[in-house]
């Protein structure tokens, strides 16, 4: 007992002596009891989540009468049902999701889009006989029973199919293809020690640095959620964690990783130029050079890819086609040809509605809670009153992290099938040489007249006709690919005052110069296209700005560089927008991309039902699996 009591005496002194660790329990511990409130929540909301929502799949509708009827429902107001709780600005899988998710907890939703088609970056367009994807390309972790999965699924009830991509899924391409010294790698899905078992055989010299570039993988693997935790948190406790330096003592390995440029890493790594840039080259999917991409997002990505890349069956208007029943099923609408002009606040600056123009003529719609899922760049800078706006606590970060980038897509038709032409359903990555940001630094600096004659640097290439198995059903004898390269908003600005499809002649000729020279590249890299184009057309960062509204033509919402994911910053990104009444959903409160989106209407319906969402989605996972696993077991019993 003399040893017991000389030990509490000594941990007091040491109290006594060091009280900054009082300090920092007392704060532990409010730390722990508000999220504890918080995860037990205020009155929640309905549970949205259940494995009963799961329907098996039903045959594909091919029809495009048929299909419009569902995707391309123009706004009229006399057809906005009555009593709308919830109106959401914008058809993006952030705003579908969500609206999904309160409409199965109760709530009356609204969707209201600006195109002529609903489903944001998940539309495709058919001309002349071609169906093109605009957005989504390719989606990891569709596997059976992963999270993901289990959330589209819940989103969509099952309804879209999910077909693997060839396990090599990205192919990259480095040199001149015109010359004998290209070099082709590629990248392949499976185990983590698959994936760096293919490394190795395509760089036998450089195992000690794939060793550490896995390491690197496996350290950043679960690193995400510190870019999520402050977004899910109250405000009031993530402000008081940071600024108070507890959560980044907690989450040092984080702030670590946050910080690391993947050029940095790289460079520790090896000298190895072509080792470098083959494993680095995912960078245009984020739109952010390697020296200013953090390894945390760069490799979330990777590790988002590495079980499996997969594609939806029927093409990507799949999701959107599936969704917009499910709403509707709930007493919602999504309307098309809507578009917001103005977020409208109530005397006590509360938002409470929407102003939408048609026909030169102003119609105000009101509910009690507005959504945006139009980006926080358009939402701050174009539909609130920008007296309003500047008082939120974002406003004043959003200069400081900009648009991402811009790009340029050529969308190719031609005749034959994908195994006639040898297309396979995995993407390539082009660029000229290994230095792949000192070259495409040089390609943005050109005017845009040099750049029109100059070999472009970087390519991405797809052929969606390959990776959707229904295509031959479809489209039969025919194929597409879209190929797809960064550039500066500036290239094209000055044509923004023109009509869609009647900017001039001179417009015209750019892009299409442009074009040209990346289909001779694309030739060059599949000889079997040789002289069987039968389609050509371009959207510059215009048709990005009319199509998918955003401001510069900017591909991925916000830009994603290191100051994005900075603690302060991923707690201003949140569901809450500082406004009240006002929320926001998205790919600019989570990350870029379907999934981060999809993510995020997790994020927004939580915060609203006052539930943990996350929870719910973890639990009908396990039970989705345990499911799985039953019907795996009856079936080898009756086998």
């Amino acid at each position: 007992m003399a040893v017991g009591f000389s030990g509490v005496v000594s941990f007091f002194n040491y109290l006594i002596y060091n009280p900054w660790v009082l300090f920092l329990l007392f704060l532990l511990y409010c730390f722990i009891y508000a999220l504890s409130i918080f995860i037990s929540g205020p009155k929640p909301g309905r549970n949205p989540f259940s494995v009963g929502h799961v329907r098996p799949p039903k045959p594909l509708v091919t029809d495009h009468n048929l299909r419009n009827k569902v995707l391309k429902q123009r706004f009229k107001v006399q057809r906005v049902p009555e009593n709308i709780d919830t109106i959401i600005i914008g058809s993006g899988i952030g705003g579908l999701s969500t609206a999904v998710l309160l409409g199965r907890a109760g709530y009356k939703v609204l969707v209201l889009e600006q195109h002529d088609q609903a489903g944001g970056c998940c539309h495709t367009f058919v001309d002349k006989g071609y169906e093109f994807d605009t957005g989504i390309h390719y989606v990891g972790k569709m596997m059976d029973g992963d999270m993901t999965r289990v959330l589209t699924d819940q989103i969509t009830e099952g309804q879209v199919v999910w077909e693997p991509m060839d396990k090599e899924f990205d192919s990259v391409a480095l040199g001149d293809p015109s010359k004998s010294t290209l070099k082709w790698f590629t990248l392949t899905s499976g185990s983590r020690q698959e994936f760096a078992n293919h490394l190795k055989k395509q760089f036998p010299d450089e195992e000690a640095a794939i060793e550490k570039f896995m390491t690197l993988l496996n350290d950043c693997r679960g690193a995400f959620m510190g870019i999520m935790i402050p977004k899910m948190m109250p405000l009031w406790l993530a402000k008081f964690v940071i600024q108070t330096g507890i959560y980044q003592l907690f989450m040092r390995k984080f702030m670590k990783l946050s910080k690391l440029t993947l050029k940095d890493a790289l460079d520790g790594m090896t000298d190895d130029a072509d080792f470098k840039a083959v494993v680095s080259y995912i960078f245009g999917d984020i739109g952010v050079l390697p020296s200013e991409l953090s390894v945390v997002n760069y490799a979330a990505l990777i590790n988002h890819y590495l079980p499996g890349a997969f594609y939806p069956l029927g093409g990507t208007s799949e999701i959107a086609f599936q969704i917009v029943p499910i709403i509707e099923k709930y007493g919602g609408r999504v309307f098309v040809d809507a578009p917001v002009t103005q977020i409208l606040l109530n005397d006590k600056g509360k938002a409470h509605g929407v102003r939408i123009r048609r026909n030169n003529n102003d119609i105000d719609l009101f509910a009690k809670r507005i959504i945006s899922d139009a980006g926080v760049i358009n939402t701050f800078k174009h539909l609130l009153p920008q007296e309003v706006a500047v008082k939120a606590p974002l406003y004043k970060y959003i200069n400081g992290i900009g648009p991402s980038v811009s790009c340029l897509t050529v969308f190719a038709g031609f005749e034959g099938t994908s195994s006639e032409l040898g297309l396979n359903k995995g993407n390539t990555w082009a660029f000229m040489q290994n230095d792949l940001e000192q070259e495409l630094k040089t390609y943005v600096s050109m005017s845009v007249e040099d750049a029109a004659d100059s070999d472009c640097p970087l390519m991405f290439i797809s052929f969606p006709s390959a990776k959707d198995s229904a295509w031959e059903d479809r489209f039969p004898g025919k194929s597409v690919a879209l190929l797809i390269t960064l550039l500066p908003w500036q290239w094209f600005n000055k044509w923004e005052g023109g009509r869609v499809k009647h900017r001039g002649d001179d417009y015209n000729d750019l892009k299409e110069r442009i074009a040209k020279q990346m289909w001779r590249q694309c030739e060059q890299l599949f000889p079997k296209l040789e002289g069987k184009l039968a389609y050509l057309d371009v959207g510059s960062p215009l048709s990005n700005k009319y199509y998918l509204g955003q401001p510069e033509g900017e591909m991925y919402g916000l830009g994603h560089g290191l100051q994005r994911f900075d603690p302060e910053m991923s707690m201003h990104l949140r569901a809450e927008s500082g406004i009240p009444g006002l929320w926001l959903t998205g790919q600019d409160i989570v990350t870029c991309g379907f999934s981060g989106a999809l993510h995020a209407g997790v994020i927004t319906a939580s915060r609203i039902l006052h539930r943990n969402l996350v929870n719910d989605l973890t639990a009908v996972t396990k039970e989705t699996r345990k499911l799985m696993k039953m019907t795996s077991a009856n079936g080898k019993k009756t086998n």
